[in-house]
């Protein structure tokens, strides 16, 4: 992280633990900066795809296990997955770009939060003119979603 800051951060320690955690707990974790951290994978692609036209668009949801050891906070034990975990949520395109994630705890349903994630996304594309598809496992056979 030093060399990518670069200047005299390369010549200087790194950040303690207890200044990395204070940076997280109070930067990182502000509602502005986690909505605009969530979004940044999403928006990156879209700067690439604004160089070359698209016609049609994948969008691709599903949800996932992300197995912890310890006593994390917002972990417990999944019985479908077998282990403590969290159960993070993701919106991939068809092209295997992440646009758009959420980590959830483990013990909710594997479409649970789908709006939240997938309607900022769908938004960012309802003024281009370009086809759009969502595809999704048996999770999200909802009348909800649909």
């Amino acid at each position: 992280m030093r060399w990518i800051v670069g200047g005299k951060a390369v010549e200087r320690d790194g950040a303690s633990t207890s200044q990395m955690g204070r940076f997280e707990t109070e930067w990182l974790a502000s509602d502005e900066n986690l909505t605009a951290l969530t979004d940044l994978s999403g928006h990156w692609v879209d700067c690439v795809h604004g160089c070359r036209s698209l016609r049609w668009i994948v969008l691709d949801m599903d949800s996932s296990v992300s197995p912890t050891h310890g006593d994390q906070e917002g972990t417990a034990y999944n019985g479908h997955f077998a282990c403590t975990c969290y159960h993070p949520l993701f919106v991939f395109n068809q092209f295997g770009h992440l646009k758009r994630s959420a980590l959830r705890p483990s013990n909710v349903h594997s479409a649970d939060g789908w709006k939240d994630v997938l309607e900022p996304v769908v938004d960012r594309y309802r003024e281009r003119d370009l086809r759009r598809y969502f595809r999704a496992d048996a999770a999200f056979a909802n009348p909800e979603v649909y």
